[in-house]
C-alpha cells in the first residue's frame, strides 16, 4: 500500500536542501544560476515530491552523467541526480548514517571537507614524551630524531601519536564500482530502521546507478556523486572491515580516509601480515585491495612518501602567504623567494608518494606570490593530472596577462593529448574570472559564439555551450542579444537543453520586453523544456520583498589564488533577475545591495560590471 516513508518529511527535505544548495557552486558542472529555480518556492516541489512518494507514483528523473579525468586517458563517470532526487537521496543516507555512526571507529573519516580540519586539530593536540613510545631509538637520540622527522607534520599527515617504525598504506581498487548492494543492506543490520525506508533507498539506488540500456540491475556499484551521498553509504559498508583492522593493529594505529588506509606496525613482517589480513577482510565484502598502491614503508620511507619535510616548509610559507592575502603585497618578493627555495628541494622527489599534493600547494602559494616559476610546466601538469586543472589554471590566470592566459587555454583546447571533457569545461568556466577588455574581450566572445554556433569541436562542448551565455553577459553588451536569441530558437535542434536554458535566462535578464519574448517562444515549443524556467522567473517578478533564502545566494566569493573577493557571474545573473521585479521593497533592497558591493574589496573591473548590469 502506498503511504509516507519514515524519515522523509518536509522538515528533513528542507534541512537537506539548505546543505546542498551551499555545495552547488562547488560542483564540476554548474547550472547557469546554480538551480535558483528550486529556491524560489521550495515548498511547492518538496510537497509535490512527498505527494508522489505517498501515492506510490514517484519515479526518479534520468540523472546527468558526466566524466572527471583521472590520468593516462582514464575517467571516472559521475552522477548528478535531478535536485529533488538528490535531496531525497542525501536525506535518506544522512538518516541511515545517523543510525549506524555509533559503529564508527575513532580515526575513520569520509567527508571531503574533513581532511584539513582533522589534520590541523590533531597537529595541535598536546603530546607528552611518554606518549611517543620510541623503543627502537635511544633516549639520547630522540630529540634529534624528532627534529629530523618534524613531529607536528607526522601527526598532521599520519594522525598517529605513537611513532611507528613501519607503516602500511593501501586502498580499495575501483571501490564505488564494486560495492554490492547486499553489503549496503548488511551495514544497516542491527539498527532500528523501518523496512519501508530501507526498501526505498534501494529503489533509488537501482534507478540512479549506472546500467546498460534496457538491461536488468546487477545489484552492484554506487552512483558517484559530488554531494557525499554515495560516499556516506560506501563509508558505512567498510565498518566491518574497520573492525577487522582495529583487531589487527589497534584503534590508535588505524586511520582510514574513505578507502585510503594507513596503519602503524612494528616490523616489515608485521606489515606484510597486516596486508594479507586486509586482503582477506576486504574479500568478505567482495572488494579488492589496490596492489599497486599497497606498501609497507619504513619510517624514513614514510617521511618521503608523505613529504613531511616539504609540507613543513610549505606551512611556514603559508603563514607569509596569509599576510599577502591581507594586503601586505610588499611581502610578495619574499614569498616568491621562499617558493623557489622549496621547489629547489622538492623537484628531486617529483613522482614520489603524494608529490601531487605538494605540487598543488606550491601552485597556490606561487599564484599568491605572482611568481612565474611554474608557467613552463602548467600544460604538462594538467595533462598528467587532470584533477589539477582548476588549481593550475587559477595560477596561470594570476601570474600572467589575459592574452597569455587565452594562449594557454587555446593550447590545451587544441592539444592532441587533451581528451578530458571536464578539463575543457573548467577552462571555459575560468574565462568568467578574467578581467578582459578590448581585443581580449572580443577573443573571449568569439569562444562563446563558437560554442553556441557548434563550431568549436572539443570534448565537453555541450557543457561549454551552457557557460557561453555567461561569457557573453560578462564581456558583451546588448549587441550580443541576437546570438542568445538564435540559441533560444534552436531551429536545428542542435543545442543541448542546458545551453538553451542558460541563453533564455541571460536573455530574459535584459528586461521585461526580452522576457516576454522568451515566454512567447516557450509557449510555442513542441517539447517545452523552458516552461519551468518561465515559471520561476514569473515567481521572482511576483515577490513583494526579497526572501532571505534569495539574499543568502547573493554573496561575494573568495579567490584563494588571487587572494581577494570577487563577484561570481552566476550571482550577478541572479541579481539581474530581480530587476524584472518592480516592487518598491525589492528595488530598494537591490539598490542597497549594489551600494554594499561597490564599497567592498572587489576589483575595479567587477565594480564596473556591477554598475553596468545592475541598473
Amino acid at each position: 500500500m502506498p503511504g509516507a516513508i519514515p524519515a522523509i518529511s518536509l522538515t528533513s527535505l528542507w534541512k537537506t536542501w539548505k546543505a546542498i544548495r551551499k555545495e552547488l557552486k562547488n560542483s564540476s558542472v554548474r547550472d547557469v544560476v546554480d538551480f535558483l529555480d528550486y529556491d524560489v518556492d521550495p515548498d511547492v516541489w518538496m510537497k509535490r515530491l512527498l505527494h508522489h512518494i505517498g501515492t506510490g507514483t514517484y519515479d526518479p528523473a534520468q540523472p546527468l552523467r558526466f566524466t572527471l579525468g583521472k590520468s593516462k586517458g582514464f575517467s571516472r563517470t559521475m552522477t548528478f541526480p535531478s535536485i529533488p532526487d538528490l535531496v531525497l537521496y542525501r536525506t535518506l543516507v544522512d538518516y541511515f548514517y545517523d543510525k549506524v555512526r555509533r559503529k564508527q571507529h575513532k580515526h575513520v573519516y569520509f567527508l571531503r571537507g574533513q581532511l584539513s580540519q582533522v589534520q590541523e586539530q590533531i597537529a595541535k593536540e598536546p603530546i607528552q614524551p611518554d606518549d611517543l613510545a620510541l623503543p627502537y631509538y635511544r633516549a639520547a637520540s630522540q630529540r634529534s630524531f624528532l627534529n629530523w622527522l618534524n613531529y607536528d607534520q607526522y601527526r598532521k599527515h599520519l594522525i598517529f601519536k605513537k611513532i611507528h617504525p613501519f607503516f602500511v598504506v593501501t586502498d580499495v581498487s575501483n571501490f564505488f564500482d564494486t560495492v554490492l548492494h547486499t553489503h549496503v543492506a548488511e551495514a544497516l543490520h542491527g539498527t532500528r530502521v523501518p523496512s519501508r525506508t530501507v526498501g526505498f533507498l534501494f529503489f533509488l539506488l537501482e534507478r540512479l546507478s549506472i546500467r546498460q540500456e534496457y538491461a536488468g540491475s546487477h545489484g552492484i556499484s554506487l552512483p558517484v556523486d559530488e554531494f557525499d551521498c554515495s560516499r556516506t553509504l560506501a563509508h558505512m559498508v567498510l565498518f566491518p572491515h574497520d573492525d577487522e583492522m582495529v583487531h589487527f593493529v589497534g584503534e590508535e594505529n588505524y586511520v582510514r580516509w574513505m578507502d585510503d588506509q594507513n596503519m602503524g606496525v612494528n616490523s616489515k613482517a608485521h606489515g606484510l601480515a597486516v596486508l594479507a589480513g586486509t586482503g582477506r577482510s576486504l574479500a568478505r565484502l567482495h572488494l579488492t585491495p589496490n596492489t599497486q598502491k599497497s606498501k609497507v614503508l619504513s619510517l624514513s620511507e614514510a617521511r618521503r612518501h608523505f613529504h613531511l619535510d616539504l609540507n613543513q616548509l610549505i606551512d611556514k610559507s603559508d603563514k607569509l602567504a596569509k599576510q599577502v592575502t591581507k594586503g601586505q603585497y610588499h611581502l610578495r618578493p619574499k614569498l616568491r623567494s621562499e617558493v623557489k627555495a622549496i621547489w629547489k628541494v622538492a623537484q628531486a622527489y617529483e613522482g614520489v608518494g603524494e608529490f601531487g599534493k605538494i605540487l598543488k600547494r606550491l601552485y597556490r602559494i606561487a599564484g599568491l606570490a605572482k611568481g612565474r616559476l611554474f608557467r613552463y610546466r602548467a600544460t604538462k601538469d594538467i595533462l598528467a593530472d587532470p584533477t589539477s586543472v582548476e588549481r593550475v589554471s587559477d595560477y596561470m590566470r594570476c601570474t600572467g596577462t589575459v592574452s597569455e592566459y587565452l594562449d594557454f587555454a587555446d593550447g590545451l583546447f587544441n592539444h592532441p593529448e587533451q581528451i578530458y571533457p571536464d578539463v575543457n569545461v573548467a577552462l571555459f568556466d575560468s574565462f568568467l574570472r578574467l578581467e578582459a577588455t578590448g581585443t581580449e574581450a572580443l577573443r573571449i566572445r568569439s569562444y562563446a559564439a563558437s560554442a553556441l554556433n557548434r563550431q568549436l569541436k572539443i570534448p565537453g562542448i555541450d557543457d561549454c555551450a551552457a557557460v557561453a551565455p555567461l561569457l557573453i553577459l560578462r564581456f558583451g553588451d546588448r549587441r550580443s542579444l541576437r546570438l542568445l536569441w538564435r540559441t533560444i530558437e534552436n531551429s536545428g535542434r542542435l543545442q543541448p537543453v542546458s545551453a538553451v536554458r542558460s541563453a533564455a535566462i541571460a536573455y530574459a535578464s535584459f528586461g521585461a520586453q526580452e522576457f516576454a519574448k522568451v515566454r512567447t517562444t516557450a509557449s510555442k515549443l513542441l517539447r517545452n523544456h523552458l516552461s519551468e524556467t518561465i515559471r520561476f522567473i514569473e515567481a521572482i517578478q511576483g515577490y513583494p520583498d526579497v526572501p532571505n533564502r534569495y539574499k543568502a545566494r547573493l554573496q561575494l566569493s573568495w579567490d584563494t589564488v588571487a587572494g581577494r573577493e570577487y563577484i561570481d557571474m552566476r550571482v550577478l545573473l541572479m541579481a539581474r533577475l530581480l530587476l524584472l521585479n518592480k516592487s518598491p521593497k525589492v528595488t530598494s533592497w537591490l539598490s542597497g545591495w549594489k551600494t554594499t558591493l561597490l564599497k567592498s574589496s572587489v576589483s575595479q573591473f567587477d565594480q564596473q560590471l556591477i554598475k553596468r548590469w545592475l541598473t
